[in-house]
């Protein structure tokens, strides 16, 4: 319509032209036509708006998201609020700038991936996202077998039974694959993105300044906090003092005896004197039967045999095992310890001197022996520890590259102009 408005008023501006000046008039004809093309061209930036109004939830440079986008994980999101026992409507826009942050973010980062030609996986990344995705779900098949096969079934119909309850909750082996490809493109951005950063000992030194001045605060304010971060296998910048290490070697109950073991707990939890008397009697009966067990250990010991090989032999615990988040270092002990048994704290404690090993101590999985390793050296783990520690190093340059990563990310974001419509669904 205004098309035909400018056409119809530049067809009566020519009829009047020779009646005028014909340059002077053709001059502004030309300025008045550009004039009526700006004001066309505002117009429909306008109605763009307008349509924006009712039809998205975000827009950006390069693309938008619809109301229907939006929505749809908005009720994903309220669902599962409402499992954390929350009332979605509390916190309406808290999810809707979670679901609109998400859904731009994810929208930008899928353009970029494309840019840079690393959004679809190759025909080798593909047969191997197949691959783990039937391994996947194979491994989830067996796992319900157990516990819903049929016995008047065949192992064909039992399956083909699982794979159905499995479909019925969402989880096919199309939906497997579509979820690693998914993430999949975002690792090859990722690298594409990191391939050329350069981590130089100027950077290592700066990020390990700040992650001593990091931990000195955090574990002086919270001393529990040191030892988590030890039992999880945290890098560690800062030691608090008072710490030394030790090793134990766990002897356990047979499977039998930890049965047992667990029965007459409950028993003497709740029993009367006579019926205590005999479940304290039968537990130390228990406890003698590993005697032999704890004198071979004690003798191999005393002959100067490697404690970590006496650990594998013997032992059952899983911080010490190969592989284990204590496997080198063993566990982290002070006076004022509060997540290990206290018993152990107190044996840990009494030792004099490195090397020096516990007598016997009973506990719930059986009886176990420590050996005090070391002392810990209070304050900043030395810096050329640092470099030369090949996993926290890795670790480090791990997190400088993602830091590299999220902030081309918050740039991209930037860069991309986002518009939220959040009162349009």
């Amino acid at each position: 319509m205004l098309k035909k408005w400018i056409a119809g008023a530049m067809a009566l501006l020519m009829l009047a032209a020779p009646a005028l000046g014909e340059s002077d008039e053709v001059a502004r004809l030309q300025a008045r036509v550009e004039e009526l093309e700006a004001e066309n061209a505002e117009l429909r930036q306008l109605l763009s708006q307008e349509e924006s109004g009712r039809l998205l939830a975000a827009r950006f440079n390069g693309g938008v998201v619809t109301v229907s986008e939006a929505k749809a994980e908005y009720d994903y999101q309220a669902y599962y609020y409402e499992q954390l026992g929350m009332d979605p409507d509390d916190h309406e826009d808290t999810i809707k700038t979670e679901v609109l942050n998400n859904l731009t973010e994810d929208a930008i980062l899928t353009l970029k991936a494309q840019e840079l030609g690393v959004y679809a996986p190759s025909a080798e990344e593909e047969a191997e996202i197949r691959t783990r995705a039937q391994a996947s779900l194979d491994e989830m098949v067996d796992y319900y077998l157990a516990y819903q096969a049929d016995p008047a079934k065949s192992d064909e119909e039992n399956r083909a039974a699982v794979l159905e309850f499995l479909a019925g909750e969402g989880t096919t082996l199309e939906s497997l694959i579509e979820s690693m490809t998914s993430q999949g493109w975002r690792d090859r951005l990722f690298a594409a993105v990191t391939a050329d950063v350069q981590i130089t000992e100027e950077d290592l030194r700066a990020y390990y300044d700040q992650a001593v001045a990091n931990a000195e605060m955090a574990y002086t304010a919270d001393l529990q906090s040191y030892e988590t971060d030890r039992l999880g296998g945290a890098a560690i910048f800062w030691n608090p003092q008072g710490y030394r290490r030790v090793k134990r070697v766990l002897i356990p109950f047979s499977d039998e005896n930890a049965a047992r073991m667990q029965e007459l707990t409950a028993q003497i939890s709740g029993g009367d004197e006579a019926a205590i008397s005999a479940a304290v009697a039968e537990m130390d009966a228990i406890y003698a039967s590993l005697d032999a067990t704890v004198q071979e250990v004690q003798s191999r010991i005393a002959a100067g045999e490697d404690f970590d090989a006496l650990i594998d032999a013997y032992g059952v615990d899983p911080y010490l095992a190969e592989g284990g988040a204590g496997r080198e270092e063993g566990y982290y002990v002070s006076v004022g310890s509060q997540l290990l048994d206290p018993d152990f704290v107190a044996a840990a404690m009494a030792l004099s001197a490195p090397g020096d090993v516990s007598e016997p101590i009973e506990c719930a999985d059986g009886i176990y022996l420590l050996r005090y390793e070391d002392d810990v050296t209070p304050g900043p783990v030395p810096f050329e520890t640092f470099l030369e520690d090949a996993e926290m190093r890795a670790s480090v340059e791990d997190n400088l590259r993602a830091n590299y990563y999220n902030e081309t990310v918050e740039r991209w974001l930037d860069e991309a102009e986002i518009v939220l419509y959040p009162e349009n669904f």
